[in-house]
């Protein structure tokens, strides 16, 4: 697991959040395609550094937000493609990082990291038996969420998870918080919490997959 991978999309993040990382800039090979960001961070299963732009987050108020990049390791796309093509497999080869950052939730929607959204009507109607709960509970469940954001504003304790490269290896996606993003939207919070973890990359191809699906939706 020796291949540099690298998020598809940038994050803004706050740099508070930045500042608390340990610093090391020589556990990564440097490329073109990490020009034009601010900051460059590692993740490294447990752990993250910050391997780029240290400057700029030093002399950074923060309150102010990073234009960041996110690097880690991982298998080569050939072999990534075939752990992607299983979802079981892909599972198990998720890098799960519970380091929490503070980041932009406009340029969170921006990036087009939903797989679908939730909200009252359709609040935690799972298709999986296992995770079905009654409409009353469902309800609950809901309000009980939306009151805490609205009156408490995002809880930093309960982030949002987005897996680096997830949907066909190439694409960043959030894994979990659907309803949080839902009902975020609603209440034009500003800021919200999320940890990032890894998925195996594939073929750069199939970005123009997404790209073409997209467009007509």
């Amino acid at each position: 697991m020796n291949y540099q991978c690298l998020s598809s999309d940038i994050y803004h993040i706050k740099a508070v959040s930045l500042k608390k990382l340990e610093i090391k800039d020589n556990i990564y090979k440097k490329n073109s395609k990490l020009s034009g960001f601010d900051a460059v961070i590692f993740i490294d299963n447990d752990k993250v550094f910050l391997v780029d732009g240290k400057d700029i987050v030093k002399n950074s108020k923060d309150e102010d937000f990073i234009v960041t990049r996110i690097m880690y390791k991982s298998f080569n796309p050939l072999i990534g493609f075939f752990i992607t093509l299983i979802k079981p497999i892909k599972r198990k080869y998720y890098v799960r990082n519970n380091m929490s950052f503070r980041v932009r939730f406009d340029k969170l929607l921006d990036a087009n990291l939903t797989r679908g959204e939730r909200n009252k009507e359709n609040a935690y109607q799972w298709t999986n038996k296992r995770w079905q709960i009654s409409q009353e509970e469902a309800k609950k469940r809901y309000e009980d969420l939306y009151n805490s954001i609205k009156n408490n504003g995002y809880d930093e304790n309960s982030p949002m998870i987005v897996t680096l490269n997830r949907k066909f290896g190439v694409k960043d996606q959030i894994l979990q918080g659907h309803h949080r993003i839902g009902i975020c939207k609603e209440l034009n919070v500003d800021e919200v919490n999320i940890c990032f973890w890894t998925a195996p990359v594939s073929f750069g191809i199939f970005r123009l997959f997404i790209k073409k699906k997209e467009c007509k939706l």
